[in-house]
């Protein structure tokens, strides 16, 4: 159903469906224009009959007078002669002297001298209504005048509009339905070479550089879109790697000499027992650590960046939180934080665990780093039938208008520029959730900050996770004061900033 609503909606089937549109509509001018153009001279054939009837009518009474007229009316209202013909002649005071009709018709429309008006019984064994379109005259005949009528009847014109209006019915009906198929077909056939190329660019948003489109057909404006896109990956993939062989060669040689320097600091810091020269030296190697530990953390988010799904794995994501736990919990407490963890087994993700790992571990240093007092806690749950990774905290917080500005590298808030750290942090949880396609929302926890990591829905995974999906047996506290909240209510918080 939804690859059908996907045709439907396609570009292909509303330009296919533009075109029907624009082809009915000119059927349409067309046949309107047959149609008054053939009925029309239908009429005009008529009307040309019955004005010759008339004009014989006319010479035979000059010729020879009533007698005359009343034999030709009567020969020409002969059934086996003409049965389209209507005759009548009426003398001053109504009574018929000749003709097929028993009397002047009542429910005549006179249009000037033209009449039109409906009788039964026309012809014989003929039970059915004719129409009748009728010319009528005033005869002069010295004492008194006549009056004569003639006409056609025009059911067969009647007839001819019908089965025209049929046949315009009958053609746009397989117009459009010829336009819906044709768009169906031309949607899906176009449509399965743009999935093809969507497909490819998605695995290459993942991080597969290697992926190419498949091109079938080269000689067509497909084929040559294809061919340049193929074209714009292999020069990407040179600049990626060229760009991947330089910040490996930066990494060696800029981590060599900064440890050599730090060694010697640490050599000169032995062998130094002036007071003032100590401090100046462990300054210098706190310079030097930091320095280290940004140049690896730059390193460590562009390879988050350029991360490939071609090392992920699948992975029990409350082993590797109980592994992160373990390590930050001692310093939680040793800060006089109190840390909560609630955990829901069996939940599994995938992805590479390393860098979800690193993600985790610095959403909760962050936490910890700029919580004075409260408590930090981690849980792992389940929203929409989706794991869930929350950390949250009673710090400062994040005011809303930086809650973007915090995942971008080196950003830090005033208040935290007085802490040791780099901006980093936070920008390296950004990079690990766009390249697994989690979710990443940073909320108010009141106080604090709440971060949630909330993981993709995997294929055929949807309903067991569902399934797996159970209310923990004790309540997550984030807020002291504000009393324990339900698992659902609980709010990650990170970092104030990083």
């Amino acid at each position: 159903m939804k690859r059908l609503g996907g045709i439907f909606g396609s570009i292909t089937f509303r330009l296919a469906l533009a075109y029907t549109l624009i082809f009915g509509l000119s059927v349409v001018a067309l046949f309107t224009f047959v149609f008054f153009s053939t009925t029309d001279f239908v009429v005009q054939q008529k009307e040309a009959a019955i004005e010759a009837d008339v004009t014989g009518f006319q010479e035979t009474f000059e010729r020879s007078g009533v007698t005359g007229l009343i034999i030709a009316i009567n020969r020409r209202a002969n059934p086996g002669t003409n049965r389209d013909g209507v005759y009548l002649l009426v003398d001053s005071v109504g009574s018929t002297l000749a003709g097929n009709l028993q009397s002047w018709p009542r429910n005549a429309v006179a249009d000037d001298i033209w009449v039109n008006f409906s009788i039964d019984g026309l012809r014989q064994a003929d039970a059915e209504i004719a129409d009748v379109r009728a010319k009528q005259y005033v005869i002069p005949g010295g004492q008194q005048n006549y009056m004569l009528l003639v006409g056609r009847d025009v059911r067969d014109a009647r007839e001819l509009r019908r089965r025209l209006v049929d046949s315009l019915n009958l053609g746009l009906a397989i117009t459009l339905a010829l336009g819906v198929v044709g768009g169906f077909v031309f949607s899906r056939t176009i449509m399965r070479r743009i999935e093809a190329i969507t497909r490819t660019c998605r695995r290459i948003m993942s991080g597969d550089l290697s992926q190419r489109v498949v091109v079938s057909r080269q000689n067509d404006e497909l084929g040559q879109l294809s061919l340049g896109i193929n074209a714009m990956l292999d020069q990407i993939e040179r600049l990626m790697n060229g760009m991947r062989q330089v910040s490996d060669n930066v990494a060696h040689d800029l981590r060599t000499p900064l440890t050599r320097l730090r060694s010697r600091l640490e050599g000169a810091l032995r062998h130094t027992a002036n007071p003032a020269d100590r401090e100046t030296i462990e300054g210098a190697i706190a310079d030097a650590d930091s320095l280290l530990a940004t140049f690896a953390a730059l390193l460590r988010i562009a390879r988050a960046e350029a991360g490939s799904q071609r090392a992920f794995v699948d992975f029990d994501i409350h082993a590797l939180i109980e592994e992160v736990v373990d390590l930050y919990s001692p310093l939680a407490e040793e800060k006089g934080l109190k840390f909560i963890t609630q955990l829901q087994p069996g939940l599994s993700a995938r992805g590479d665990p390393n860098l979800i790992a690193q993600a985790l571990a610095n959403l909760i240093d962050n936490a910890v780093k700029y919580t004075e007092q409260g408590s930090v806690a981690v849980a792992l749950t389940t929203q929409d039938g989706r794991p869930a990774l929350v950390v949250a905290d009673t710090g400062p917080g994040v005011p809303e208008a930086f809650r973007g500005k915090v995942l971008e590298r080196l950003f830090r808030l005033e208040q935290s520029r007085t802490s040791p750290g780099s901006g980093l942090g936070l920008s390296l949880v950004a990079a690990v959730a766009k390249s697994h396609g989690m979710e990443l929302k940073l909320e108010d926890n009141l106080p604090g900050l709440r971060v949630t990591l909330q993981f993709p829905r995997q294929k055929g995974a949807a309903s067991d996770s569902k399934a797996a999906e159970v209310k923990p047996a004790k309540p997550l506290t984030t807020n002291p004061r504000s009393g324990p909240p339900e698992p659902d209510s609980v709010t990650p918080a990170a970092a104030a900033a990083a």
